[in-house]
């Protein structure tokens, strides 16, 4: 044993059998001598640190081991691409993975050690439901819908969700040419693709939205259903979407229209030529990313940019609002007996929450505009067969400015939920209404009404 403890320490048998004499005449001087007292407090430092270092050392093994078996699942992978849905990874593997340290679960806040293979941060209970929602379904055959922003992200997975139900839709956004592509290239698209529309607009500009209502006003065909999940939380540079505004200048493809007034974006006349390499690889949205320390997301009042301030309350509110209004009529005029208006919004809307944090004030009122507008129709609309209720879509992207968000995906931080996860839940009010328990008036987070 004093062999083994020598070697590679540099204190030889000779002074560990020093040590050995020096603590047995310590231990034979009397309790309250001084010199007894000051070994034992030298002893103390000495049992504590090591005590110390092996807890570093057992803390850092764990870590080590925790971030491996989060790596090991679908949200939590190294490799795991922003806003782009998630394949669930091999269900076997479920009961044999257990974190070393207890973590909270991201919906019923409870802790837990056995690890779900796709979902990293929901314990095993909240896992198994999750997943099982991701194929939520209903049939909406005969069904009319209109869902703004369904180019990417939780807007497409929806939109597909819809389609694939039998669902006959209009889907919005500024980039026309690449929603068309985006639908055109989903698999199973010839069994749905004739009951797709593409409208151009652009949701900042009221005219358009106004234009574009009475439009389908005037065509006169009734609505089912309308989801106002189109927002915009973190603006990005115009050089941001040059890739985008490039593809949009042919003319429309078959299966879009153009609202009155709309206008493809200006195209950079630099183009993409200017940006150093590493910049010109499009995100999952086909946006070129924006290098800023600073961006939305991070601002607080005193640095707020008053354009954006407008845009946000013309996207995430204004819009919504004038839908709701124009569009009532074609909802009324359906012969179904349920109607549907959700309206996608946002935690960061609520007024029940303990801790609010200073950051984004712009982005949270246009939230909180959105939930008084649920909050203030619902009841009377319910009355008439349409049932509106808002809806979160739980935490899917990383808003941070790309240094931060660099950052903490470095030190392993990932998202707890996937896109279709948010899709998902923006549909389970339609779902829950077709078989028999519609929802009105409340604010819904992870499939469950929570307090305003």
């Amino acid at each position: 044993m004093g062999e083994a403890g020598g070697v590679g320490s540099g204190i030889g048998q000779d002074e560990l059998d020093a040590f050995h004499r020096t603590v047995g005449r310590l231990r034979a001087l009397p309790v309250d001598d001084p010199v007894r007292l000051r070994a034992e407090q030298v002893a103390a430092s000495f049992a504590r640190d090591g005590r110390l270092r092996r807890r570093k050392v057992r803390d850092a093994q764990a870590s080590a081991a925790d971030a491996a078996t989060m790596a090991a699942t679908s949200t939590g992978a190294v490799d795991r691409r922003e806003d782009a849905p998630l394949v669930p990874a091999d269900e076997a593997a479920d009961d044999a993975a257990v974190y070393r340290k207890p973590r909270g679960c991201y919906v019923c806040k409870s802790s837990y050690r056995q690890v779900d293979s796709f979902y990293h941060r929901l314990c095993p209970r909240c896992a198994a439901d999750n997943r099982s929602r991701r194929a939520l379904s209903t049939d909406l055959s005969g069904r009319r819908a209109l869902v703004t922003g369904g180019r990417v992200k939780i807007g497409f997975q929806l939109a597909l969700m819809m389609l694939r139900d039998g669902a006959e839709l209009l889907v919005t956004s500024r980039f026309p040419h690449d929603t068309v592509r985006r639908f055109q290239e989903a698999p199973g698209s010839e069994k749905w693709l004739d009951r797709l529309t593409v409208v151009a607009v652009d949701l900042r500009d009221p005219r358009q939205v106004l234009a574009l209502c009475e439009e389908l006003r005037q065509e006169g065909e009734p609505l089912d259903i309308l989801v106002n999940n189109a927002a915009q939380t973190v603006r990005r540079p115009v050089e941001s979407y040059a890739l985008l505004a490039a593809g949009e200048y042919d003319a429309l493809p078959e299966g879009a229209r153009r609202a009155p007034g709309f206008t493809p974006m200006p195209m950079l006349q630099s183009g993409t030529a200017s940006l150093p390499v590493a910049l010109r690889e499009a995100d999952e949205a086909g946006l070129l990313p924006d290098p800023s320390p600073e961006n939305s997301w991070s601002a607080r009042l005193g640095d707020l940019d008053p354009a954006e301030v407008l845009e946000t309350q013309l996207v995430n509110a204004l819009a919504p609002a004038l839908l709701c209004d124009r569009l009532l009529p074609l909802l009324l005029a359906s012969p179904n007996p349920r109607r549907y208006v959700v309206n996608v919004t946002a935690v960061e809307g609520r007024f029940a929450v303990r801790n609010k944090m200073a950051g984004h004030p712009h982005t949270n009122m246009a939230k909180a505009a959105l939930n008084m507008l649920t909050r203030t129709s619902a009841a009377e609309l319910a009355e008439q067969g349409v049932h509106m209720c808002a809806v979160d879509t739980g935490w899917i992207t990383d808003e941070n400015p790309a240094p931060k968000k660099a950052r903490m995906a470095g030190a392993g931080f990932r998202t707890p939920l996937d896109i279709v996860d948010g899709a998902a839940r923006v549909y389970d009010p339609i779902v829950r209404g077709e078989a028999g328990d519609p929802v009105s008036g409340v604010f819904l987070k992870d499939y469950r009404e929570a307090a305003w």
